[in-house]
């Protein structure tokens, strides 16, 4: 059981989580009292046996979507189910029953077992209340308490243990058509040829997979990030260089590969700006 925080905030350590606030309705003392008074609740009503509403959670889908700040939203006790939000923007709090209720916004929503969550470790919690102005424009009042960060994945992971908290994921559609401009295509991602797409799979570590429909694929891969050096410190890169097309363009490149963070770091020489 967690040590309930009295008095954790004054009016002066409260005003940068409200400067908004601040400017056009003025913290007050009475806005401070009510943050502590939510904070000692929320606090003394946490375990790290229990999963509760309030509560944040690392949720992976069957699909790989990794969520880092996922909220524990309500608790449907002739279930015993209790119902996530995937993406929460920060909730309105009120006390009930001797603990707190939520109002969330934000999504999805997901119903799962809450016996299935694993306590990783204690974090910051932020939360709102209508502040001395009442319901009004800006006129609410946020403030952080300590909650037990839970973690849960969906059974039968559709691509094995393959998640964005670590991996770039793309969905492509191959076209063979005459008239296709690009042999691979996606959202955000793009091969013309299967020569390209080889080449980047080989890159990025690529791993394929069949997608929802004829023609779909999935696509797994490590995230991309330039390094930009001057070509004396460029030079002494310890790694073959190749040509890729960046932006469109050739450019001479050398590709390092960090295998425990799946990040392929692109070395890139950084352009001389002439001195007038």
């Amino acid at each position: 059981m967690l040590q309930a925080t009295k008095n954790k905030y004054t009016v002066e350590t409260l005003k940068p989580l409200n400067i908004l606030y601040d400017h056009e309705h003025w913290l007050t003392q009475q806005d401070v009292d009510m943050a502590n008074g939510y904070v000692e609740l929320i606090e003394r009503t946490r375990s790290e046996k229990t999963p509760q509403i309030g509560d944040r959670l690392i949720y992976v889908d069957r699909y790989g979507k990794y969520y880092s700040n996922a909220l524990i939203e309500n608790n449907d006790e002739e279930s015993g189910r209790i119902s996530i939000c995937e993406e929460p923007y920060i909730p309105f709090v009120w006390e009930q029953d001797a603990n707190i209720r939520l109002s969330v916004s934000g999504g999805a929503f997901h119903h799962i077992d809450p016996k299935q969550l694993k306590f990783v470790r204690w974090t910051e919690g932020a939360f709102k209340d209508w502040g001395n102005c009442g319901a009004c424009a800006n006129g609410a009042v946020t403030f952080t308490a300590k909650v037990p960060l839970w973690s849960y994945s969906e059974p039968d992971p559709l691509y094995g243990d393959f998640t964005t908290e670590t991996w770039r994921q793309y969905y492509l559609t191959k076209d063979t058509g005459p008239d296709a401009r690009n042999l691979y295509q996606g959202y955000d991602m793009a091969f013309r040829t299967e020569e390209d797409f080889r080449q980047f799979l080989k890159d990025y570590e690529g791993t394929v997979f069949k997608g929802n429909w004829e023609n779909q694929i999935v696509l797994w891969c490590f995230r991309h990030e330039n390094r930009f050096l001057p070509q004396h410190e460029w030079d002494k890169i310890d790694a073959p260089a190749m040509e890729r097309r960046l932006n469109f363009h050739p450019e001479q490149v050398k590709l390092v590969k960090d295998m425990d963070s799946h990040i392929t770091y692109c070395y890139r020489i950084k352009p001389e700006i002439d001195n007038l």
